[in-house]
Order: structure tokens, then sequence, then C-alpha cells
């Protein structure tokens, strides 16, 4: 989708970020304690508040949303990312050629890990059999570092190339700030289908999130920051504005989609290769194709991939669709 490309590439600095989104659009559908605001003390400037438990109108605590989570600095996050995973920013020693995939859930992380994992591969078919990155299991060859499930790593232990994956606000990034040549590759992926995907993940990761909610009330949740990692619009733009100035490439998952060989070739260079063969490119392209990351995915998590485009389209009505351009609009593209 060429907004989201222009988005990413120009990369427009906007000085004026809000602290939390706003209400939906008027006329926007609302599910229970969708509007409900944040309470006294529970603004950015908060520290850290204890792990979800319900309060008495049946919303998770401590930021009143529909599943359960826990907040670090007044951002929402799973509860299975603890404060000393997020925001240590000493978790490994950065190397010049590290690189993190960070993205807001469901943008095509799991697609983008694969594609430079297998690029690392063709590049150095000389790593040894037990390099983490010959292993298809992401919690060793690429893993999500700021997550008990897969973190924990003695990182620094790990031969080079090194890939991660992260959840992360741009805030909380672990890397120290003066490391200015760490590789970031950012990925962004139309909100409405980001939406439909998480919906469904809450629904197959119920242990964790425990959403007892509609689709309905789900899309208002969305629309207010009110999910899993807080709200699509002031993430991305964070990344976006990149005010630490940190090497990040932009990527988007409409991108990865329509054209995929030109994707492999940029996050080659990216990488610092200097060149990739047509074979190379090829046999990335073979090993990650869809119906390989379909299994790959249900390997690491067990809960379903679709990963069309458009398919919000099949779940949400016009007006839902009216609403959330909207919020993009203003959020991402306005000053």
């Amino acid at each position: 989708m060429s907004g989201y490309r222009q988005v990413a590439r120009s990369k427009k600095a906007q000085d004026k970020t809000d602290a939390k989104d706003g209400a939906p659009p008027k006329g926007a559908e609302r599910g229970r304690g969708a509007g409900r605001g944040r309470g006294a003390g529970r603004g950015r400037g908060a520290h850290h508040e204890a792990p979800s438990r319900r309060g008495e109108d049946g919303l998770f605590l401590p930021l009143g949303h529909p599943v359960k989570h826990t907040s670090y600095d007044g951002f929402s996050y799973p509860v299975f990312c603890p404060e000393h995973l997020v925001k240590n920013r000493q978790l490994f020693t950065p190397r010049d050629d590290d690189v993190i995939v960070a993205t807001y859930p469901r943008s095509g992380t799991t697609w983008t890990l694969e594609i430079v994992r297998n690029i690392h591969l063709v590049q150095n078919p000389g790593l040894p059999a037990d390099h983490p990155l010959r292993s298809k299991d992401h919690k060793t060859s690429v893993p999500w570092i700021n997550s008990s499930i897969q973190g924990g790593h003695d990182l620094d232990k790990t031969e080079a190339p090194r890939v991660m994956k992260s959840h992360n606000q741009y805030i909380h990034l672990t890397i120290p700030r003066e490391n200015k040549e760490f590789r970031i590759i950012h990925v962004m992926r139309d909100p409405k289908d980001v939406l439909c995907s998480m919906y469904y993940h809450c629904l197959d990761a119920s242990r964790a999130f425990d959403y007892q909610g509609t689709f309905t009330e789900y899309v208002g949740h969305f629309m207010n920051g009110h999910v899993e990692s807080d709200s699509y619009w002031n993430f991305n733009r964070a990344y976006l504005e990149n005010k630490e100035g940190y090497n990040i490439l932009y990527l988007t998952y409409e991108e990865l989609s329509k054209d995929k060989i030109s994707c492999i070739k940029k996050i080659s260079e990216f990488l610092g290769y200097d060149s990739i063969s047509l074979e190379q490119i090829e046999e990335v392209d073979r090993q990650t194709k869809f119906e390989v990351m379909v299994n790959v995915r249900k390997q690491i998590t067990g809960d379903h991939l679709v990963g069309k485009t458009g398919r919000h389209k099949e779940m949400l009505s016009e007006s839902q669709i009216a609403d959330i351009d909207k919020i993009t609009e203003s959020k991402l593209y306005e000053n």
C-alpha cells in the first residue's frame, strides 16, 4: 500500500506526538470500557504497575484494558514481558552486524525474521551446524529478547551474526542510545489488517490475554490503543520519527507481499552484504514462501497464519474502515 511506503520512506518529522490516542471519531463502535480513561497516576510518567487482575468493571488493571497486561512508563505490554527484559539497555553488548526486527505485533515480524535469517544463511554457507541461525525454532535462532517466553539468553555468547526480535516501544529499545550503527528493521502493516490479526491472536492465546469481548468491541478497543501493545499509531509514529537517530530500514508488509524479491535485495544490502546472487535470492524466496511460513509460525506459537493483505474487508464494516482511516491520517500523516 503506497501510503504506508511513503510514510516509511519519507520518515516525516512530526514533533507533536500525542501522549495517548484519543477517542475514535464520532460514530465509531465502542466496546465495553473502550472509552475509559486511564485514571489518576496512570499517565506516561508512571514507572511500573503490577500485572493484570480484573477490576470491578471487568476490565484488567492497571490500565483498564480488556486483555491481561502489565504497564511500564504508562505503556501496555503483555504479562510475559517483564520489566528487566523490556527496559534493560544492557541485555547484550551491541555488535556492528547485529540486527533487531522491531515491529508492532502482527505486522509481518515472523516473515521478516525468516527472510533475514535465510539471507544470513545463503551469505554464510560456512556457518557451523550448531549456530543458532541454523535452527527454525525462533526461540533459538531469532529470539524475542524482551519476552520471558523466548528471552533470557546470554546473547553475548552467541556467535555472529545475531538476529533478534522486539515488540518494544521505541523509548524501550534495549540498545545503548550512543550506538548508532546497530541495525534495526521496522515493518509496518495496514492497521485494519493488524486489528483483525490481533483479534484472532487474542483468541488463540486466550490464556495469555483472556479476552472475553466480541469482535465489534475489540475494534473500539484497538482504536483507543487498549490492546496488547498499546496504540498502533503512537507505536509506529515513534519509530518513524526516530528521534534518537538509530540506523533503521523501513519496510511495509504490503511492500513485502507485492515485491518480495526487491525487499530481499534491500534487506541484504542493509545487513552489510556487497551483493546477493539471483540463485541466493531464489533460495531465500523459496524458504520464505507462505506455505513454508504457515508451518514456521505454527511451530513457534501454535496459532494460525492467514497472511493475506486486505483481509479486513471481510471483517470490518464500511464505517469502521472509514473511522480507522481517519485515525491513521491524523496520527501518522498530519503534523
